[in-house]
């Protein structure tokens, strides 16, 4: 499934910002393009599962959909902030 490819990405890149910070993730916010394909449910299933898998517990999950076609980012999805805890 996509879903699983690009919630590792997104979630990879949200790890990447904790890194350096030494903080753990507590809140994730996601905007689904509105020609991406994937539902909310869908995403936060797999964001869930994929988070549990690296981390070990899931963060808050904060999912966004645009019904904009005409948007650049309207064929995927775009981790649009990570909130970070010490």
């Amino acid at each position: 499934m996509h879903e699983t490819a690009i919630v590792t990405d997104l979630l990879g890149r949200a790890e990447a910002e904790a890194r350096g910070d030494h903080s753990v993730i507590a809140a994730l916010e996601f905007r689904i393009g509105a020609l991406s394909g994937i539902s909310p449910e869908s995403l936060r299933q797999h964001a869930d599962r994929i988070a549990w898998g690296m981390w070990g517990y899931s963060p808050e999950l904060h999912i966004e959909e645009s019904h904009d076609p005409t948007d650049p980012n309207a064929q995927g999805v775009v981790l649009v902030s990570v909130r970070l805890e010490a």
